[in-house]
C-alpha cells in the first residue's frame, strides 16, 4: 500500500510541476510572430498599395544567418504552407504592416538575420532569445545596436516595430 502511494504521490506532483510550467510559458510572448511598419523618411507606408509604388510582400523572404550563412527561412510542413515563407500582408489599426513568422529552435540565444523586402531593400535585425533550451521565445529585436523592441520594457504586447527607409 505504501509503495502504490509513493507512486502515485510521485506521479501527481510531477503533474502539478508541468502544469505549472505550461501555464508560465503560455503567458509569453509569441516566439514566431513580429510586425514591422515600414516607411518612408517622411512617414509614407512603404506595404499601403493605395500609393502607389508598394512592397510585394509576396516577394519579400526573411533570411536567418547562422554560423556566417543566410538561409531562407521556410515552412517545411503544417497547416502554414499557404503562407510558406512566413510573411504575411495584415491591417493593424487601419495601417498597411507585415507580419512576419518564423521558428529558430536552434542553440544560440542570439541571431542575426535580415529581410530582403524587394532587389534593392533590406533591413539587418538581430533578434535575441530567452533560452537556448526548448519552449525558446523572442525577447529582444534590434538594429545596428539600436533597440527596436524588448519583451522587458513592452511585456504586454505583441513585438511591433517601425523601419525607416
Amino acid at each position: 500500500m505504501k509503495r502504490s502511494t509513493l507512486i502515485t504521490s510521485t506521479l501527481l506532483g510531477l503533474l502539478m510541476f508541468c502544469c505549472i510550467e505550461k501555464q508560465k510559458c503560455c503567458s509569453l510572448p509569441d516566439a514566431h510572430n513580429f510586425f514591422v511598419n515600414l516607411q518612408t523618411k517622411d512617414g509614407a507606408n512603404m506595404l499601403n498599395d493605395q500609393l502607389g509604388e508598394a512592397i510585394d510582400l509576396s516577394k519579400t523572404r526573411l533570411y536567418l544567418i547562422e554560423n556566417g550563412n543566410p538561409t531562407m527561412f521556410e515552412f517545411k510542413s503544417g497547416g502554414v504552407l499557404d503562407n510558406r515563407y512566413g510573411i504575411s500582408p495584415v491591417n493593424i489599426n487601419g495601417i498597411a504592416t507585415a507580419k512576419i513568422s518564423f521558428i529558430y529552435g536552434e542553440d544560440e540565444k542570439e541571431i542575426e538575420g535580415f529581410i530582403q523586402w524587394s532587389e534593392d531593400l533590406a533591413d539587418t535585425l538581430n533578434f535575441t532569445f530567452n533560452s537556448t533550451v526548448s519552449s525558446t521565445y523572442l525577447t529582444k529585436i534590434a538594429q545596428s545596436g539600436t533597440t527596436l523592441w524588448d519583451v522587458e520594457t513592452d511585456p504586454n504586447k505583441e513585438a511591433f516595430i517601425k523601419l525607416e527607409h
